[in-house]
């Protein structure tokens, strides 16, 4: 049995209702949370690094390729709008071509070579089919930034949907609220005209309702935030691999205390601080909401 307050504006459990609803719309605002963080990791990065980043390929027709991206190293070390150049190791041509050659892979002599260059952001633009024309005519180029326009666009087209489902989740985070609060009202309405009978001020009933819906709120804020928050840390260490290289055997489900706290450390520390904001951002706005309504519907009842 709960305990009514002493001025008799608590509903007891009926209005518990509230925040499994609100913790749903929260789960979905982190999930919103995590979905626009790494779209917006993935675009800066894109921008910054991978975008500047150019694949040279030249076929070993005549056996000379290993001389000719000697010789083209060397050019292009030289040139001032390129930061750096590597030629890849046969060893690891040869790992990466495995899934297609199998074991054929080990015995093929005529592999191509293989260039990777990177563009420095400010400095003039290299003017790299004329090099290749002059040192290396049967060079295949495959450079990221004639698709990497199309790919930020994507990236900035996700965050968006992000916010827009973040501003969704607002709009019925403020639904539910206002029905809620309606319900409080309608069902103190003759305790808030005693109450003003004896000289309660609009604020206080205000304030009092307010209260309570934001900690109604700040509770189904918390609970979606950890549901949300924890089905994000498996979905991170599902491609955890694919992003620090490392073996594709992890357990999707962490078997121990250590298991959990290393999936936690993985995750980005701005992410934290995003989802510590949503149950505030949902206890402030449940506030707000609830504090509007009761003093739009006390006016209509004066």
């Amino acid at each position: 049995m709960s305990r009514s307050l002493s001025d008799g504006l608590h509903l007891g459990r009926r209005d518990h209702g509230l925040v499994p609803v609100i913790a749903a719309v929260a789960a979905i605002a982190a999930l919103a949370l995590g979905g626009w963080s790494a779209a917006h990791s993935l675009s800066r990065e894109w921008e910054n690094g991978a975008a500047q980043r150019v694949t040279l390929e030249i076929p070993d027709v005549d056996g000379n390729a290993r001389e000719t991206a000697g010789r083209l190293k060397a050019v292009l070390q030289s040139d001032p709008g390129i930061a750096s150049i590597e030629i890849m190791p046969e060893e690891r041509l040869r790992e990466l071509l495995q899934p297609w050659l199998g074991s054929a892979g080990k015995t093929l002599t005529d592999l191509p070579v293989v260039l990777t260059l990177a563009r420095k952001s400010n400095a003039p633009t290299t003017d790299l089919p004329l090099i290749l024309d002059t040192v290396a005519p049967s060079t295949i180029v495959e450079e990221n930034a004639r698709w990497g326009a199309q790919l930020l666009l994507l990236g900035r087209s996700l965050q968006a949907c992000a916010w827009l489902a973040l501003l969704l989740a607002g709009f019925a985070t403020a639904g539910v609220t206002t029905l809620s609060v309606r319900m409080t009202l309608h069902a103190r309405r003759r305790t808030i005209e005693i109450l003003h009978g004896f000289g309660a001020t609009d604020s206080l009933v205000a304030q009092r309702i307010a209260w309570r819906s934001a900690t109604l709120g700040l509770s189904g804020g918390i609970i979606g935030t950890l549901l949300g928050g924890a089905t994000l840390a498996i979905v991170h260490r599902l491609i955890q691999p694919f992003l620090d290289h490392q073996e594709a055997s992890l357990p999707l489900w962490p078997h121990n205390m250590s298991g959990w706290l290393s999936v936690l450390t993985a995750l980005p520390s701005g992410f934290f601080e995003s989802l510590f904001c949503v149950p505030l951002l949902v206890a402030a706005l449940s506030f707000v909401v609830a504090l509007t309504t009761v003093h739009l519907w006390l006016r209509r009842l004066a």
